[in-house]
């Protein structure tokens, strides 16, 4: 998961076992000195292995066995906190959090419940075929980060460098081949314009991401509603599809006087009340955050920033600390606050709420107080009025563009992105089988570096570099269908970060499954970024050196 685009380090945790932020910890001398040499130097070496086939195949394998002996004793810590630049906590003053997939954690039956509602509105509102009804929610379609093009109507996973992986896209259920895709778009480049917004809301993108976790019932929707008009023969435009479902339109098309589907669900009221009538059902029960607040509320300050309703927000809290007291524990509590625009709309004051109705009071907000809930706001004057600016500050939020991009871009404040996803993926990057085709896929990718064969090879020489590009490939198929047999990892594609890491590198100065893990480190703690040797730097193997300091 680690790049110059995304990389990031983990901690050495006593009684634990050293972690790392998901590149495997190897010791032997990598090939890849090569590039230091001479030219001369470097075709002297090649031209070495077209003599020598047997001994090229023998080194592949003793090779492929020494980095499987390196990995066996290295795993990640799925309850590492993973950073991507360095931050003390003993200079964080200020703790800020964001309340869906941050304090609260929701289980796979609230996207069920998402899917199923959002299907009926399609149904019954926007006027969709009534066979719909019968398509059922597959919770292992789709992966955070996917795009979706509203023009042509494709689905895919795009990288670090805007390239689309050609093994990830799909129109409904159908994968769509390298040569359609090809024409298409010319290539595999998507230009910047098509991916980020020219005006602030982002509606000149063409190309729309599903950026968080109550994305995935959304984009399986899209993509199942999108296979059944397609295998019925029924012609549709695939952006007044987006339109009608997402729930991005709501912010984007408000002056719609139909809402669309997935928005109606959240807008409604629907999923809130489904989740205080049925916590056990949709809520995770997460002991150590509890413990977390009240261990951080000793010496530090506590705020709440959200975009969900006092009432929501009031029951949830309740539920999961099973305290009616749960705002003791907080300096400043702020609901309804529409992030993103919360942090640029000077223009939006801040309103207290009647503690009895829960209705915005009228009378001007002239500070912040601890025993009053306030809606609405805007970040300048949140800063103006509490002083809490800068990297003193540490805000938690699980989206990564409308928690934190803002925050860190243009306040300064240090961002920290919860990703519950990050434990599957790095249980499975701890697993045997992934350490097998990982191993077989750095072999050959040494080796083919070392020994690229020039014009004149021999075609023995050629044969078994295809073998090892082979190989390489069949592994780095394998690697991605562990995570998903569609899109593969959230953090990688088979040649590098995803959009998503990247802007996870950007916007995040922390990542991790829960704030829980926060628990495991002392309040002094620094973190530290991995060291990476750039490509035009000698390489050093830095987390070997760690390791064994």
């Amino acid at each position: 998961m680690t790049s110059i685009l995304c990389r990031s380090s983990a901690v050495k945790m006593p009684p634990k076992s050293l972690v790392n932020a998901g590149a495997i910890l190897l010791s032997f001398k990598p090939l890849a000195s090569l590039a230091s040499r001479p030219l001369q130097q470097q075709l002297f070496c090649r031209q070495i292995g077209t003599f020598n086939t047997e001994g090229l195949e023998r080194r592949f394998e003793q090779r492929r066995q020494h980095i499987r002996k390196e990995t066996e004793a290295w795993n990640t810590d799925t309850s590492a906190i993973f950073t991507n630049s360095e931050l003390s906590l003993k200079r964080v003053d200020v703790y800020g959090f964001d309340f869906d997939y941050t304090l609260i954690h929701y289980t796979v039956e609230l996207h069920k419940f998402i899917y199923e509602n959002a299907k009926d509105y399609l149904i019954g509102k926007a006027g969709y075929p009534s066979g719909l009804k019968d398509m059922l929610y597959d919770p292992s379609f789709a992966i955070r980060g996917l795009h979706f093009d509203l023009k042509h109507g494709l689905l895919m996973k795009i990288d670090a460098y805007s390239h689309i992986q050609l093994t990830s896209v799909y129109r409904g259920h159908t994968p769509v081949s390298a040569e359609e895709v090809f024409k298409l778009y010319g290539g595999t480049h998507i230009p910047a314009h098509f991916l980020e917004a020219t005006a602030t809301d982002g509606r000149h993108t063409r190309l729309k991401q599903f950026i968080d976790l109550f994305s995935i019932p959304e984009v399986t929707l899209l993509a199942d509603t999108s296979e059944y008009l397609l295998s019925k023969n029924i012609p549709f435009d695939s952006e007044y599809l987006f339109h009608d479902l997402a729930l991005e339109s709501l912010s984007l098309y408000c002056h719609r006087n139909v809402p669309s589907a997935v928005a109606e669900v959240h807008r409604s009221g629907t999923l809130h009340k489904a989740i205080t009538d049925h916590p056990e059902r949709y809520v995770k029960s997460v002991p150590e955050i509890p413990q977390l607040l009240h261990r951080l509320k000793s010496d530090k300050k506590l705020f709440l920033v959200t975009n969900s309703p006092f009432w929501f927000v009031n029951q949830g809290m309740t539920y999961i600390l099973g305290s009616k007291d749960w705002r003791d524990l907080f300096d400043v509590v702020i609901v309804s606050a529409r992030k993103p625009s919360f942090y640029n709309d000077v223009n939006r004051p801040f309103r207290a709420l009647n503690p009895v109705s829960l209705a915005p009071t009228w009378r001007r907000v002239t500070e912040l107080s601890k025993d009053v809930v306030y809606h609405q706001g805007n970040m300048q004057e949140f800063i103006n009025m509490t002083g809490w600016s800068g990297d003193r500050v540490l805000y938690f939020g699980d989206h990564v563009y409308t928690d934190l991009a803002e925050p860190i871009l243009h306040h300064g404040w240090k961002t920290a992105a919860i990703i519950p996803e990050l434990e599957d993926e790095i249980r499975l990057e701890n697993s045997a089988i992934y350490k097998d085709n990982l191993s077989t896929l750095l072999a050959a990718e040494s080796l083919l570096q070392h020994y690229q064969a020039g014009t004149n090879a021999h075609p023995d020489h050629m044969a078994l570099l295809d073998k090892w590009k082979h190989e390489r490939n069949l592994s780095r198929t394998k690697m991605k269908e562990l995570f998903n047999t569609r899109f593969g990892s959230v953090f990688r594609t088979e040649r590098g970060p995803t959009y998503f890491c990247q802007r996870l590198g950007r916007y995040a100065s922390l990542y991790m499954s829960s704030i829980s893990h926060l628990n495991s480190y002392p309040p002094t703690y620094t973190f530290y970024p991995r060291r990476v040797s750039l490509p035009h730097e000698t390489f050093v193997n830095f987390d070997f050196l760690t390791a064994n300091a």
